[in-house]
């Protein structure tokens, strides 16, 4: 046990602690599994929307069901306790193909932990579990089959069936194309054959139609990245601040990378700074853009930093002393992890585990479920519209997460609501709502509105009896 092998289950087992003891946030969570339940029981993706009375019947194009159907699959089986451990592995998965990625540029095994250790440190914010998570860990394993190419030449002839996948988890599968035409570039820059990753690239492009929206997904995908609602409501699709913390680092990393990169471009090719760049353009472009910037500019960084592509250094002796205090480390890591399950928290009725979803006011919706029947309106905030489409999916609601189906009108309104007294009234009475879920310290609408049930995260409010 050297070392240089603990610095890889510190970059392993911190990830995995942060992973489990951070709660989930429901906001973009819970409607998916939902969804993944539906399409579980009927077989088809749904095509129009059935969650919201705003937009009821809108054409949706669900291009995550598949992601849907992971969630989905995982909570059936063991709950949120078990999509909390789905999110920890997840999160190593990447933080270890990023681990192999470097290696295979060169790196030596300190390095590469290390990278794979400051690529999650920038990208924490961004890996919440829903389907981007997923599509993150495809992305990192397509890194790892880029990087590998050469001393697995035939292991990189999967790439297009992880495009496959991809295409059907998350609308960033636009990137898949232009990280493999990166490598047919690489090899054309290095002069090396370029045959393969040329084939490769073809091929996994043409791959990413096979979905049930075939080539519609590229649509979709642009269509939320050129959406206005989306850039104007959602902090995700805005401009990268410095002045943020997710900013300033993203902004610190990229000048780090950029003199690491400079001294070590006698390693490099041309292809390489073109890579990193556009993932600095990608991460100031949108807040969005920085989850990816931290995995892509591990294979360069690691390229800077490395010898030859594939080249190993010679192990070294690890004195019996030495050994068993790393070896000790590591055990204190891993029973660290195991103390970090879900399954020793005390239970919760509907999350499962207490602390272990976070938008997700367990009381609130217990108790409207005892208020509302089927079809019943009710307004709830933005952030708790997905968490209450799953607890009380009954009820519908005003608007949830799913951000590009809502026109410009309908937020207008929800900001009304969110602001109370009059305006808020006259809007509910505009859209026959019966009952309204509000955090504590919203003021509430005008109106003969009754109090049915209060608790510490805030309360429901009636127009009338609803059944």
């Amino acid at each position: 046990m050297s070392l240089a092998r603990v610095w890889v289950a510190v970059a392993l087992a911190l990830p995995a602690l942060v992973a489990l003891l951070v709660p989930m946030p429901a906001v973009d969570l819970a409607y998916q599994v939902r969804a993944g339940n539906m399409i579980l029981a009927t077989g088809a993706i749904p095509r129009v929307d059935t969650f919201t009375f705003t937009v009821a019947g809108q054409p949706w194009t669900d291009q995550q069901w598949l992601a849907q159907v992971l969630l989905a699959a995982v909570h059936r089986l063991g709950g949120w306790e078990l999509l909390a451990v789905l999110r920890a592995a997840l999160v190593v998965a990447i933080v270890a193909l990023l681990v192999v990625a470097a290696r295979l540029r060169g790196a030596g095994l300190r390095s590469a932990a290390v990278l794979g250790l400051l690529a999650f440190v920038l990208a924490a914010p961004a890996l919440a579990l829903r389907p981007q998570l997923f599509a993150i860990a495809v992305f990192a394993g397509l890194l790892a089959l880029v990087a590998g190419r050469l001393r697995h030449p035939r292991l990189f002839l999967v790439a297009p069936l992880l495009v496959v996948l991809w295409a059907n988890l998350h609308g960033s599968f636009v990137l898949a194309p232009l990280l493999l035409g990166y490598a047919w570039l690489d090899d054309l820059a290095r002069k090396r054959p370029a045959r393969r990753s040329l084939a490769v690239l073809l091929v996994a492009t043409a791959a990413t139609c096979l979905t049930p929206f075939g080539a519609g997904v590229w649509a979709y995908a642009f269509s939320i990245g050129a959406d206005s609602v989306i850039s104007s409501r959602v902090s995700e699709w805005q401009r990268t601040s410095p002045l943020t913390v997710p900013g300033a680092l993203f902004y610190l990393s990229a000048a780090g990378a950029a003199v690491v990169v400079w001294r070590g471009r006698s390693r490099l090719a041309w292809p390489d700074g073109l890579w990193l760049a556009g993932l600095a353009l990608l991460g100031a472009w949108a807040v969005r853009g920085v989850a990816w910037w931290p995995e892509g500019a591990v294979l360069v960084v690691a390229g800077a930093l490395g010898g030859p592509e594939g080249a190993r250094p010679s192990p070294r002796a690890v004195p019996a002393g030495m050994r068993r205090l790393n070896a000790l480390v590591v055990t204190v890591l891993a029973v660290a992890v195991l103390a970090a399950l879900p399954w020793w928290r005390p239970s919760d009725p509907l999350t499962g585990r207490e602390g272990l979803l976070s938008y997700a006011p367990s009381g609130l919706a217990s108790a409207l479920r005892q208020h509302v029947g089927a079809g019943s309106r009710v307004f709830v905030p933005q952030t708790w519209g997905s968490w209450f489409e799953w607890a009380v999916p009954d009820a519908t609601y005003f608007v949830d997460s799913r951000f590009e189906l809502f026109p410009a009108s309908i937020w207008a309104t929800d900001d009304a609501l969110a602001g109370g007294g009059a305006p808020a009234s006259a809007a509910l009475d505009r859209w026959q709502v019966q009952a309204v879920v509000l955090p504590e310290g919203w003021p509430a609408p005008a109106g003969a509105w009754t109090t049915a049930y209060r608790d510490a995260a805030g309360s429901i409010l009636l127009r009338a009896p609803l059944r």
